[in-house]
């Protein structure tokens, strides 16, 4: 299985991701992450390591900050697929 590194920001009202050749972005959390499975799919099974770029957050959020943990996203192989 490969493994692929990703950075998560907020911009704009969005949720960024980029690194390692993507960068794609989504007004929510999962919808982005809905996009990684998809910009992914050719190289699944893949895991995804988000990590979360404090420093780019809005302050607004800081408040929620212990709530934000870089985490592992499983890009399973799609069925169907040959």
């Amino acid at each position: 299985m490969s493994a692929r590194e990703l950075v998560l920001s907020f911009e704009r009202e969005r949720w960024r991701a980029y690194g390692d050749g993507v960068d794609i972005a989504h007004r929510h959390l999962r919808g982005l992450e809905t996009l990684i499975e998809e910009r992914l799919a050719s190289e699944a099974p893949v895991d995804v390591h988000l990590k979360f770029n404090m420093a780019a957050l809005p302050r607004w959020l800081h408040q929620y900050q212990n709530h934000y943990c870089n985490y592992t996203l499983h890009v399973p192989v799609r069925s169907g697929r040959p």
